[in-house]
């Protein structure tokens, strides 16, 4: 029978629940496949654009897609995607991801589209490189399961978005290899000087304290960062605020409890109020469950990006143009720092995707293995 796509209705709900339930189990992170009133409250919004799959036109659900939109900076992401297994081989899968893309950015919504693909197959990737997604780069050790699982990262955009982007004039030179796949595969609008980073030394300090109230947390964010720039971390609200208990700083960060995924999201007064305690911040995140901590970085920012990398961040992926401003549009750099061994062992990962992992696993030994391949 052939398949018959739509729009989730609040009527799918208990179903959408069933197949997400049957694929994931109960374990999958996000509310949107595990809460029935998140379901609820995304279908049918102008912030969320969810496909599904019947088998014939009164047959049962056999697939899904759900993407959500920031509109304030036109930016979707894709949040889950779901095939039934007798289903599967079928075409459904490829079908999701270019129906939804193109919807998406044709209709005016979004500038660029992005995901994450799972490195347990490259079936997946694949299907998004095949629908005119770029390879952007890595999650490394993201999510927590039975054992640490790396993403990958790919995005689509709007016709003529990566020519309106801004140059850059000078990124630290461990950027350098990242740039180069991007400049290779996607293009720079100027191919920028690769320089020393520059030295932040570390500061002593007083106590690190957490504020675990999201509500409070949230609201505190909205009135303190008030820079779009500064708190731009699309899809993500803080949840906790880690506080210099002499004064120094306050930074907001959303942690998942789940999977000890953490991002940082902003800081007061400023990012660089932050650098010089960065060591000191990621040892008490370690210890109430996080265990990945990443933050997203202007390519520009050449300062903020040197910081990082000398408390062990890592670019793990740069998305060209993701954010507008100033009549064009900004690179961003994900910086990564995973707090445990990396465990790549299995990975299926396309041929697209190879490069930003050795660039990763080599910067990575560099920062953490002496010269004879001993942790430092």
């Amino acid at each position: 029978m052939d398949p018959v796509f739509g729009q989730a209705r609040l009527d799918d709900v208990d179903e959408l629940l069933a197949l997400y339930r049957r694929i994931y189990g109960d374990t999958y992170p996000l509310p949107f496949a595990t809460d029935p009133a998140a379901m609820s409250a995304l279908i049918g919004s102008d912030e969320a654009f969810w496909l599904t799959v019947r088998s014939g036109v009164a047959g049962p659900l056999v697939g899904a897609m759900l993407a959500t939109v920031d509109p304030s900076d036109r930016l979707a992401k894709v949040q889950g995607m779901v095939v039934a297994p007798e289903s599967r081989g079928s075409g459904i899968a490829n079908r999701l991801v270019a129906t939804m893309a193109e919807g998406l950015l044709e209709d005016g919504r979004a500038d660029s589209i992005y995901g994450t693909a799972r490195t347990t197959s490259t079936a997946p990737q694949r299907t998004h490189l095949r629908n005119g997604f770029h390879a952007l780069g890595m999650f490394p050790n993201l999510h927590k399961t039975q054992r640490a699982e790396t993403m990958l990262l790919v995005a689509r955009y709007r016709e003529g978005v990566l020519a309106q982007r801004h140059p850059v004039e000078r990124v630290p030179r461990a950027l350098r290899r990242l740039v180069d796949i991007i400049d290779k595969t996607i293009g720079m609008p100027a191919y920028p000087s690769f320089e020393v980073e520059s030295c932040v030394d570390a500061a002593p300090g007083a106590g690190v304290e957490i504020v675990d109230a999201p509500l409070f947390v949230l609201r505190h964010f909205e009135r303190e960062i008030v820079d779009p720039v500064r708190r731009f971390y699309p899809f993500h609200d803080p949840n906790i605020l880690i506080a210099d208990t002499g004064g120094a700083y306050e930074v907001y960060a959303h942690l998942n409890r789940v999977d000890g995924y953490c991002t940082l999201l902003g800081a007061t007064p400023g990012p660089m109020s932050v650098a010089p305690h960065l060591d000191r911040l990621i040892d008490r995140l370690t210890r109430i469950g996080a265990h990945y901590v990443e933050t997203l970085v202007p390519l520009h920012c050449f300062d903020e990006l040197s910081a990082l990398l000398a408390c062990g961040f890592l670019p793990a992926a740069l998305y060209p143009a993701m954010r507008a401003g100033g009549g064009l549009f900004h690179d961003y750099v994900v910086m990564a720092r995973t707090l445990q061994p990396l465990d790549f062992r299995g990975l299926a990962i396309d041929a697209a995707f190879q490069p930003f992992v050795e660039q990763y696993i080599d910067l990575w030994k560099q920062r953490f293995l002496d010269t004879e391949g001993v942790f430092r």
